[in-house]
């Protein structure tokens, strides 16, 4: 319970820290797309390269919103199939669909990370804005690998209320599950 405990306290501070990530990249992508609209319709001088901008702050903010989504457990279920099993079967089920979901990111995070890995290697660049790939597909490796570690911390804190360490409602009313 303690390492659940521990896993709480530090969840919080990066949800934060993602909160103020998203934050900024929603006021960039809305200042990108703005001066991208003054610079095509008010000044008839596009910006080259500017929407191409926008879409990977989008992808960024994508990712970033996955990992607030999987720190809340926010995630795609089947309710039809949970509402019918007993509380324990619920608690176990969840506890397995954790660690699968914990495997397939961790799966996902090593791919993405060997693709960002030699992206960086070959020097591949956006050939429009300039930036290196690399720099642009980091946050995929990032996310999987950070959503998975918090599926295996899902599954410890659907161990402890299934032992009755916790209580469902407690981590429920605390947004955690």
């Amino acid at each position: 319970m303690k390492l659940t405990d521990a896993y709480i306290k530090v969840n919080a501070v990066l949800e934060r820290i993602e909160k103020v990530v998203v934050v900024f990249l929603m006021l960039a992508i809305v200042l990108v797309v703005f001066i991208g609209t003054l610079s095509r319709y008010v000044w008839n001088e596009p910006i080259f390269g500017i929407d191409r901008l926008g879409t990977y702050l989008m992808v960024w903010l994508g990712f970033i919103g996955f990992q607030i989504a999987t720190s809340k457990i926010r995630h795609i279920e089947v309710e039809f199939i949970k509402a019918r099993l007993k509380p324990s079967a619920k608690y176990l089920l969840n506890i397995i669909v954790s660690i699968v979901a914990s495997g397939v990111l961790i799966i996902f995070g090593i791919l993405s990370y060997q693709y960002t890995k030699i992206s960086f290697e070959f020097k591949d660049m956006d050939t429009v804005i300039h930036l290196p790939m690399w720099l642009i597909i980091s946050i995929i490796p990032f996310s999987f690998f950070i959503s998975s570690v918090r599926f295996l911390f899902i599954a410890l804190l659907w161990h402890d209320v299934r032992t009755g360490r916790r209580a469902e409602t407690d981590i429920v009313k605390k947004q955690l599950i």
